[in-house]
């Protein structure tokens, strides 16, 4: 799914903006552009102006546009809030060109790098936020337990609810291959673990039953009437 995400943002919805990139030569601290300036670099829909080139000093800061980038003649100033910007000098960058085609380069690496370094990470976050769901349900789980009165330990359920968390996972899973998209399913998923929870605390309630030992104590000579 997460290739799929990037791959649609880079076949669609990048070339818009790469479309609009000047060729932006730096040469010891200075910046090029061969554009009439201010360059804006706007949104897809033309709305919002997401970078603005200025190297006539015309434009010198972010504070009077929204604009995410400003790239001056020799300063690159990123906005990071509504009021704290980050502002690189390129005063030390000798020689750099910048056009659509290094551009298009740099997205085809990503698009084909950008899964197999992050997997790890992926299923390391994964595994770790359904260790932590499983303890959680658990918890529920001791709720249920004392509905029911039913004496579970606490590692009991925390094997119950990794049970019962299984078959959501298996069908959030296929959903998504198939771009099945659920309204709410956080909420749906999570009735389907309690019911499964449910299902498995009760299945766990024993009656007592009185076993044979107990039932010859007497023998037949000496049963009470």
């Amino acid at each position: 799914m997460l290739q799929e995400r990037i791959s649609l943002f880079i076949d669609e919805q990048a070339p818009p903006l790469i479309e609009q990139v000047p060729k932006i030569t730096i040469t010891n601290g200075q910046v090029h552009v061969d554009e009439l300036q201010p360059y804006y670099i706007k949104a897809p829909d033309g709305n919002e102006v997401l970078a603005i080139i200025d190297t006539t000093g015309e434009i010198q800061s972010l504070d009077s546009t929204d604009a995410f980038a400003l790239l001056t003649k020799t300063k690159l100033i990123h906005r990071q809030s509504n009021v704290e910007y980050r502002t690189y000098d390129l005063s030390e960058v000798q020689k750099f060109v910048l056009d659509k085609s290094r551009i298009r380069g740099w997205l085809n690496i990503v698009k084909k790098l950008i899964v197999p370094v992050l997997l790890p990470f992926i299923l390391l976050g994964s595994y770790i936020f359904r260790i932590i769901q499983a303890l959680i349900y658990a918890a529920i789980g001791l709720i249920f337990a004392a509905f029911c009165r039913i004496k579970l330990s606490y590692d009991a359920l925390v094997r119950l609810a990794v049970v019962a968390l299984t078959p959501c996972i298996i069908v959030r899973t296929i959903f998504e291959m198939v771009s099945v998209h659920l309204p709410i399913a956080g909420l749906w998923f999570f009735l389907l673990a309690m019911g499964y929870l449910f299902f498995g605390v009760r299945e766990n309630y024993q009656p007592v039953e009185l076993s044979s030992s107990e039932d010859n104590i007497f023998p037949d000579s000496e049963r009470p009437l």
